[in-house]
């Protein structure tokens, strides 16, 4: 199991206007593998209190166990969501700030924080600056990003037995399947006009 002694990384987020780890302690965490462009870690509730979370870098994250309920500030007022088993929350950065009723709530999860640079990295670089065009998912199922997350977490909690080469896939397909799924900018690409070769008429993808 990769080490939860003195990580290089922890999921963070922005609590009265300070970067703070989401939680000291774990239940697993890639810190110590070779993954890059992301960092995964599984939370529980624990003895963990209500916290008021702001979103300085995009989340992904799959409830594995019991629920998770959360409220998010919006100019009309408050909307109250609970994420139970199976449900995927994707939060991309700079998103509303979020209640979370810890205290109140019986859970694991499997987190994932994306790396906006790295994921450049990973993807040529056309994803440098789109984890803050993430489109907003609360509390959806997607079978897809469930299992991957889970493989993900599977294959940390094992100590990465199938090498950076298998860690390196895993993340691409992550990083490709939310920009082509879940990005503002495949929304509109989907809905651009373009010629049909052979017609004359417009037609849209």
């Amino acid at each position: 199991m990769a080490s939860l002694t003195t990580p290089r990384e922890q999921i963070s987020g922005i609590v009265s206007g300070q970067i703070v780890p989401a939680t000291d302690a774990p239940l697993l965490t890639s810190a110590s593998t070779p993954w890059f462009g992301f960092l995964l870690e599984k939370h529980n509730g624990g003895d963990r209190q209500d916290i008021l979370w702001g979103w300085h870098r995009a989340h992904v994250s799959l409830i594995t166990k019991g629920q998770l309920s959360f409220s998010v500030g919006h100019f009309s007022g408050n909307r109250d969501y609970v994420a139970r088993a199976g449900s995927v929350c994707i939060f991309p950065s700079g998103f509303d700030e979020t209640l979370f009723s810890i205290s109140e709530s019986k859970f694991e999860a499997i987190v994932i924080e994306l790396d906006p640079a790295l994921l450049g990295a990973l993807l040529g670089g056309h994803m440098a600056a789109s984890t803050s065009t993430l489109i907003p998912q609360i509390a959806i199922h997607d079978r897809y990003m469930a299992l991957l997350l889970r493989a993900m977490a599977a294959e940390v909690a094992q100590g990465c037995p199938a090498g950076a080469l298998y860690g390196h896939a895993l993340s691409l397909a992550l990083a490709t399947y939310l920009d082509r799924t879940f990005s503002v900018k495949k929304r509109i690409e989907r809905k651009r006009p373009q010629w049909v070769a052979g017609a004359k008429s417009w037609g849209t993808v």
